[in-house]
């Protein structure tokens, strides 16, 4: 099948996602107003058109006649229609365009749960891009729901390589995947290198990683660990977020071993059977970063319930905690309210909230509907706040959004759980080259000095713990 691909910025990292079925005629990534002049001078003709959120303008009747021209100029070259899906995180897209829908039954609109794309709903995405119209509309009108789909779920033969691996033979797709960058480690600042020195000598600590969805906890889990390893410290990420699985777009190498090696696939699950034999059963991401999660083709619902519980979580946190400086669990608030008997076994929680009122709100209405009394307070208590995506045009009642007014009205009595004064263990300034880590497989740490010592404070203060 040969796709359109009308995803923006996001073009690089749909690609890592589409398998070697699918054709992408475009190399150049394009806006959705961009493609409508691509196809009227590519040669090549397309079975089906897949746009993201990404290349969009959000500007809804903007949108609506770019769709509609988009969808002239492919009659005008096309002899039969082709399907023309559109994936969205907002789920009143297609109230908003449903003239447009009802016009040209050829458009489909996915609206996912999450503001963010998922890997499923990507997935979906191309599923329907490559079916007929007809099939299509045979379905239904348009669909809010997002099915589990596993990617890259074939088995790919042989035992896990030592080394570096075998060369992959390569696919047409190859050309269009982006250039991981050379990874250029940076000295750490001498301030922040003497009191990590101070504190870290024989440390041992836990620290999970939490906040709503989309605030930004996977990026903040992945690059404190990363921190950790550059200042010579030892580090394990655990990935509890079995719904997105999103250290996979951040370690490009993790994930590509969990395509064709079944035990990295299942890493979690056999890490949780047997902790004393991490290093058969994690992943090295470098000398002393590791990894254990799921790949994205491992859906044995059983053998998930069978080993992603409490008792096994406090099991390798307590052998493990003495094998690793700092232990880091990649887990969300919805998923926090599953596993509260092992947040006594946690040292402290980075609380990740961006400056604006609205994740503010969504933090505490996600540790209020999840969460029992005891186990929002005691999180209350054992939090630090990490301000990600920090924008320090943000206002709060006239006044600058800063982390310490964060801080002050998520305590503020907004929510009678969370009262105790928290404090801020640093901000994390959003740029253009915050999303750029997931492309180019290189964490925020390693591409230059200014977020080197945004992550290597947040470290400090979660290391130094709650008192």
């Amino acid at each position: 099948m040969r796709l359109l691909l009308i995803a923006g910025g996001y073009g690089s990292v749909a690609r890592q996602y589409i398998t070697s079925s699918t054709e992408l005629i475009n190399e150049e990534p394009l806006t959705l107003a961009e493609a409508i002049g691509y196809i009227a001078e590519s040669p090549l003709r397309p079975d089906g058109v897949l746009i993201t959120e990404e290349a969009l303008t959000l500007a809804a009747e903007r949108d609506r006649r770019d769709l509609e021209s988009l969808v002239a100029g492919l009659a005008a070259i096309l002899p039969a229609p082709v399907p023309v899906v559109v994936l969205t995180g907002d789920g009143w897209r297609p109230r908003e365009w449903e003239g447009l829908l009802a016009r040209c039954p050829q458009i489909r609109v996915e609206a996912g749960d999450y503001i963010r794309m998922t890997p499923g709903l990507l997935a979906r995405g191309i599923e329907l891009a490559a079916s007929t119209p007809q099939r299509s509309a045979a379905k239904g009108k348009n669909s809010t729901s997002e099915p589990a789909l596993p990617l890259n779920a074939a088995q790919h033969a042989g035992s896990r390589p030592t080394g570096e691996p075998a060369a992959l033979r390569k696919s047409f797709l190859d050309r269009f995947r982006s250039k991981s960058k050379e990874r250029h480690t940076l000295e750490p600042t001498d301030a922040l290198t003497r009191e990590l020195n101070r504190i870290s000598r024989g440390i041992s600590r836990v620290v999970a990683v939490t906040g709503h969805r989309g605030s930004g906890v996977t990026s903040t889990a992945v690059n404190l660990a990363s921190e950790a390893g550059r200042r010579g410290l030892s580090a394990l990420i655990v990935d509890l977020d079995m719904d997105y699985r999103s250290t996979n777009m951040y370690f490009g190498s993790f994930h590509e071993t969990t395509k064709r090696d079944d035990d990295i696939n299942a890493s979690l699950i056999r890490t949780l059977a047997r902790p004393q034999d991490f290093a058969a059963t994690a992943y090295p991401i470098k000398e002393n970063v590791w990894l254990t999660g799921l790949g994205y083709g491992f859906d044995d619902a059983r053998l998930i319930g069978q080993f992603v519980t409490e008792a096994r979580l406090t099991a390798l946190l307590s052998l493990l905690r003495n094998r690793f400086n700092l232990i880091v669990l990649d887990l969300p608030l919805d998923l926090l309210g599953k596993y509260t008997e092992i947040m006594i076994h946690i040292d402290s929680f980075g609380l990740c909230v961006p400056n604006d009122l609205y994740s503010v709100l969504s933090t505490l209405r996600n540790v209020e509907n999840k969460l029992p009394k005891e186990q929002a307070a005691y999180l209350n208590a054992k939090s630090k706040l990490v301000v990600t995506r920090y924008n320090d045009r943000s206002r709060f009642q006239g006044e600058m959004f800063t982390p310490d007014a964060v801080a002050r009205v998520l305590t503020s009595g907004l929510m009678d759980r969370f009262t105790y004064e928290m404090k801020v263990a640093g901000h994390v300034p959003y740029s253009s080259e915050f999303d750029s880590q997931i492309e180019s497989d290189v964490p925020l740490v390693y591409t230059s000095a200014h977020y080197e010592r945004a992550y290597g404070n947040i470290l400090l203060r979660l290391l130094e713990g709650t008192g």
